[in-house]
């Protein structure tokens, strides 16, 4: 009895859902931008960034993802596989998170018009493929563009939540489907049967 018992307390445990919150606020006026992460409301994991020398620092950034680019191909198929895996398994995971909510005020301002319109079409575009491919259908958020100044304000809130079980599930979903495609001959859009 004691261990039924246990395995009902084990089994609540696992697929209690563990809300999460992250907020993204970015300001280049203030050269401010922060991240944060709370899991149960308690601050798990917090970071300030220097927006300036951040979108300066994009030519340093290529030559270390060539870098890595080069000693990814230099290493051979195996660590490519597990690397593989192990996307597969962060894909699965993260397409289980449900999104409890989301809000996004965005002002984007470039120093000419058109530009302000593309960058808001275009991130009005991602904030609604954000919102479908986590199934929430988000109010949209707010984004707009500034016409008279070069500026960047964004800032996001969300509370996700996950539990235990969606993890472990989509683990085991990603490894019977790499144990199901063992042995089966690939195959290519140009064939026909």
């Amino acid at each position: 009895m004691v261990y039924l018992v246990l395995a009902i307390i084990i089994l609540h445990i696992i697929a209690l859902p563990i809300p999460f919150a992250v907020k993204v606020g970015v300001n280049t006026d203030n050269n401010v931008g922060k991240i944060s992460v709370k899991l149960f409301f308690i601050p798990m994991f917090g970071k300030k960034l220097n927006v300036k020398r951040l979108l300066n620092g994009g030519e340093r950034n290529d030559e270390r993802d060539e870098q890595g680019e080069r000693e990814e191909r230099d290493s051979g198929g195996k660590q490519s596989r597990v690397k593989g895996f192990l996307k597969d398994c962060a894909i699965a995971i993260v397409k289980s998170v449900c999104v409890r909510t989301a809000n996004l005020y965005a002002k984007i301002g470039t120093g000419d018009a058109a530009a302000d319109g593309m960058a808001v079409g275009l991130l009005r575009i991602a904030y609604a493929q954000f919102c479908a491919f986590f199934g929430f259908a988000g109010d949209g958020g707010t984004i707009e563009p500034c016409y008279d100044a070069e500026i960047l304000i964004f800032d996001f809130f969300g509370i996700f939540s996950i539990s235990f079980a969606d993890i472990i599930f989509a683990v085991c979903c990603v490894v019977f489907d790499r144990l199901a495609h063992i042995g089966k001959r690939r195959s290519y859009a140009n064939v026909t049967e």
